[in-house]
């Protein structure tokens, strides 16, 4: 676990440590012993640099121009998709999570960037003009108050298994049909009538799913603990009549379709990209339950523990996305769990 440190910040720490800039003798062997080869180097999951009230050492003891581009930046995230650049605030920071449970008016994300040009060799503007029609139904779909949470994670999800379909066969304008049918105000009726309910399809699928994320790197101290707890605590109840878990769902995939679908235009796979937006959305209330926590900070750190053990780490996102391909988290296993566990 490392975090990228500049050039120029380097060699700033390096001066300050040499120069005898720094008064606090154990900062100062901190910097020489975990400042290397343009990393901070830790030796667990968290920062060296972390105090233990949280607070960052290198801001306290010399101060916040020391930062460098990487903790300035933290937690905003950019992607770049030819010219459109997109920033979003990270769930993993436990402020983050709070505003987007707290407040949710689109505040986590800018969708653009004015005036900046980006490099568009090897974009392809049609998918990616394509994507951006899918994620703002799948909003216009999220910010509906006759449709509840669950109804619009399968709908989606059945969206994206339609669309994958056509990119496979990479016919776009197959694709521009299918985001017109699905978009029409009778869409969630007639998706409704084709389903019939599953015993239990719900509680089979996230002891499946949350099998899977208990063999991921442990990035959150606490996650372990959260799984276990969740393991023993097998619920199977669903209390949507709390507003907060549904108010908290519509938040949470708003979030995660932000942070996932663009992606698919490197990869094509945009199915899988919902699938995780889905089953990570479901994994947020699974532990919720569990812990029968209510309070904004709760489950602000509830979010906050998921989200890192995703963002923070390349490695368990990659995996995730692998073990969603297979067969036992196909589309409509998850449809049948959405549909079975909240209508």
């Amino acid at each position: 676990w490392e975090i990228p440190v500049d050039k120029a910040s380097e060699l700033r720490y390096r001066k300050a440590r040499l120069s005898g800039a720094v008064s606090n003798k154990e900062f100062a062997h901190k910097l020489k012993k975990y400042v290397k080869h343009g990393r901070i180097l830790s030796e667990d999951v968290t920062c060296p640099f972390l105090n233990q009230e949280g607070l960052c050492e290198m801001y306290l003891e010399l101060g916040p121009e020391a930062l460098c581009h990487t903790c300035a930046r933290h937690p905003r995230h950019m992607e770049d998709y030819g010219n459109l650049h997109e920033i979003v605030l990270l769930l993993s920071c436990p402020e983050v999570a709070r505003l987007v449970l707290e407040e949710n008016d689109g505040g986590f994300y800018v969708r653009s960037i004015p005036k900046r040009q980006g490099n568009t060799e090897g974009i392809d503007a049609e998918r990616l003009e394509l994507l951006l029609k899918m994620r703002d139904l799948i909003w216009k779909w999220n910010a509906s108050k006759e449709m509840t949470s669950n109804v619009i994670m399968a709908l989606s999800t059945a969206l994206a298994h339609d669309v994958q379909r056509r990119l496979h066969k990479e016919d776009l304008a197959s694709v521009q049909e299918i985001l017109e049918r699905y978009d029409t105000p009778e869409i969630s009726e007639k998706f409704l009538g084709q389903w019939n309910k599953e015993s239990s399809a719900r509680h089979l699928l996230m002891s499946d799913f949350m099998g899977e994320f208990s063999g991921l790197e442990t990035i959150c101290r606490d996650w372990p603990e959260m799984l276990e707890n969740c393991r023993l605590k097998s619920y199977y109840y669903f209390n949507d009549s709390r507003p907060e878990i549904e108010q908290d769902k519509k938040k949470l995939f708003e979030y995660f379709v932000y942070s996932f679908v663009l992606p698919a235009l490197y990869d094509g796979d945009v199915l899988n990209k919902i699938k995780m937006a889905v089953l990570c959305t479901m994994a947020v209330e699974e532990l919720y339950m569990a812990a029968k926590v209510w309070s904004l900070e709760q489950r602000a750190y509830i979010c906050h523990a998921i989200a890192r053990q995703i963002e923070n780490c390349d490695e368990n996102r990659a995996h995730l996305e692998e073990v969603l391909k297979q067969e036992l988290f196909g589309a409509r296993r998850i449809i049948n769990a959405l549909l079975e566990g909240g209508e």
